[in-house]
C-alpha cells in the first residue's frame, strides 16, 4: 500500500493499493528561504521590457497601485514598500499614491485581512480601497475589447498618471496564467465586463487556455490594460504563503511572459498518462467551493473519459457566499444553462460561466466526488458531486465503479499546477 499525504494536513494520510498509484504530482518546491528582499529589490530595479520604475514615474501627479486579494499569496507587505522606495526616488510622495485591491468578483477584504496582507505600516500610511465591482458609480467605460464586449473599469484609473499592478503568477483556467494584465482586466472591472470575459473563455478547450500563455483571452486583457494605462507590473511566483521562488517586473506582456516561463518550472507537472481516478487537492485556493473547483480544471487534463475526479477542498466559507444562487443551479445541466444565457433567459452570466465550465467536466465527461469538512452530503449532491467523508473512502468508491485495472493520480495543490501529459497528447485519444 502507498501512504500519501496532501499539503493541507486537514485531510490526513490516505492509502492507495499496490499497483494502483500512477504517481503523486504537484509543485516542484525547492528548499530554502526563497528570494530575500534585496533580490526582490534587484528584480524591481531591473525590469523586463520597460525603463526602470524611477524613470517612468517621474512627473506623475497621481499613482494607482492595483493589487490582488487574500485568495492569492503575494506578500504585499514585502513587495509594495520596495515599489514605494522607487517612487520616492522619483519624487512621488505618499499623498500621491492610492492602493486599490483588484477583487474581481471576490468578496471585499475585511480590515483584519487587509492589515495582515499589507502590514501595519502600509495600512497606517495609505487608504487601501476594495474594488466595488457591483457599484456603477465607481466605474467608467473604456469602450470595446478585442473580444467584442464593453469594458467597464474602476474610475480610479482616470485619476492616475501611472498605473502599476502587483500580483502573483500561477496557471489559470480563464486567462492562461494569473498576474500580468489580469490584475487590472478583469481585476478592477465591472460585473458585466467580468461576466463577458469569463463567458468568452467557454469558446476554448481547457487545454487551450490553462497554462498556455498564447491565448486570445490573455491577449485581450493586455490590450485593455494598456488602454487603461498599465505601464508596470511586479509579479511574484510563490512557493507557499511566505516564500518567493522568483519575481519579475516591467511590461504587462514582456515581464509577464518571462514570469510565466519561470512559473512552469515550479508549477508544471509532467504526468505519463491519464488515469481513471484523480485526487485533486484544492489547497490553497479553497476558501469556498467556487474557488476550489479550479482544481477540477487541472484534474480534467489527466482524467480519462468516464473516470472520477475527487476534489479535496476545505471550503471554510461554504459553497459561495457572494453568489447565494450558486447552489441552486449546480453543475448538473450545463447545456440547458448555457442556452438560457445565450437566449437572455438567465442573466447572471458570471455565475453561469463557472457552472457551465465545471458542469461540462463533472456531469458530461467524468464523475465528481467532493471531500470537504464544511460541505455535507446533501449540499454536494445538489451541486452535482458525489460525497465521501474521507479521501480514502472516495478512492475506494471510485475504484469499485472503474474496475480492477484502474489507476490513481494524486495532484497536490491542483488549483495551482499545470499537468502536462508527457506523450504530448493533451486532447483526443485516451480522454
Amino acid at each position: 500500500m502507498a501512504r500519501i499525504s496532501l499539503t493541507n494536513d486537514l485531510f490526513g494520510d490516505f492509502e492507495v493499493g499496490d499497483g494502483r498509484l500512477m504517481g503523486v504530482y504537484g509543485p516542484s518546491l525547492p528548499k530554502g528561504a526563497g528570494l530575500d528582499d534585496e533580490a526582490l529589490r534587484e528584480r524591481i530595479r531591473n525590469p523586463i521590457g520597460t525603463p526602470p520604475l524611477q524613470e517612468i514615474s517621474k512627473g506623475a501627479e497621481k499613482v494607482l497601485i492595483v493589487t490582488d486579494d487574500n485568495t492569492r499569496h503575494t506578500p504585499l507587505h514585502r513587495v509594495i514598500p520596495i515599489v514605494l522606495e522607487e517612487l520616492a526616488e522619483a519624487g512621488i510622495s505618499d499623498s500621491s499614491v492610492r492602493i486599490l485591491i483588484g477583487l474581481g468578483t471576490h468578496r471585499a477584504m475585511r480590515d483584519e485581512e487587509i492589515r495582515r496582507k499589507f502590514g501595519d505600516d502600509l495600512v497606517a500610511r495609505f487608504e487601501i480601497l476594495n474594488h466595488e465591482w457591483k457599484n456603477p458609480t465607481k466605474l467608467t467605460s473604456l469602450g470595446k475589447s478585442k473580444l467584442g464586449f464593453e469594458v467597464l473599469m474602476n474610475r480610479e484609473i482616470l485619476k492616475a498618471g501611472l498605473l502599476i499592478s502587483v500580483g502573483s503568477i500561477i496557471p489559470h483556467a480563464t486567462a492562461g496564467f494569473s498576474g500580468g494584465a489580469k490584475s487590472v482586466m478583469p481585476g478592477i472591472c465591472g460585473e458585466a465586463t467580468i461576466e463577458a470575459t469569463h463567458w468568452t473563455a467557454l469558446d476554448y478547450e481547457m487545454s487551450e487556455i490553462l497554462g498556455n500563455f498564447e491565448n486570445k483571452v490573455r491577449e485581450a486583457f493586455v490590450h485593455i490594460a494598456r488602454r487603461a494605462g498599465l505601464r508596470f507590473i511586479v509579479n511574484t511566483i510563490m512557493m507557499d504563503e511566505e516564500r518567493i521562488y522568483d519575481a519579475v517586473a516591467g511590461g504587462a506582456e514582456s515581464a509577464h511572459e518571462a514570469g510565466c516561463r519561470r512559473c512552469l518550472k515550479l508549477y508544471g507537472a509532467s504526468v505519463p498518462a491519464r488515469a481513471e481516478v484523480v485526487v485533486a487537492e484544492a489547497h490553497p485556493s479553497d476558501i469556498d467551493l467556487r474557488q476550489s473547483i479550479k482544481a477540477v480544471c487541472a484534474a480534467d487534463v489527466v482524467c480519462r473519459d468516464g473516470g472520477v475526479i475527487i476534489l479535496a477542498a476545505e471550503c471554510r466559507e461554504g459553497i459561495s457566499p457572494q453568489f447565494p444562487h450558486f447552489e441552486r443551479y449546480g453543475f448538473k445541466d450545463p447545456d440547458t444553462l448555457y442556452r438560457k444565457v445565450e437566449t437572455g433567459e438567465f442573466r447572471e452570466k458570471l455565475l453561469a460561466y463557472t457552472l457551465v465550465a465545471i458542469g461540462r467536466i463533472i456531469s458530461k465527461r467524468v464523475n465528481g466526488i467532493l471531500v470537504s469538512p464544511h460541505i455535507g452530503h446533501e449540499e454536494a449532491e445538489r451541486m452535482g458531486f458525489g460525497w465521501a467523508e474521507s479521501i480514502e473512502a472516495a478512492i475506494n468508491a471510485a475504484l469499485e465503479t472503474r474496475g480492477p485495472d484502474s489507476k490513481v493520480i494524486v495532484l497536490r495543490q491542483a488549483g495551482q499546477i499545470m499537468p502536462v501529459i508527457s506523450n504530448g497528447n493533451t486532447r483526443g485519444e485516451g480522454r
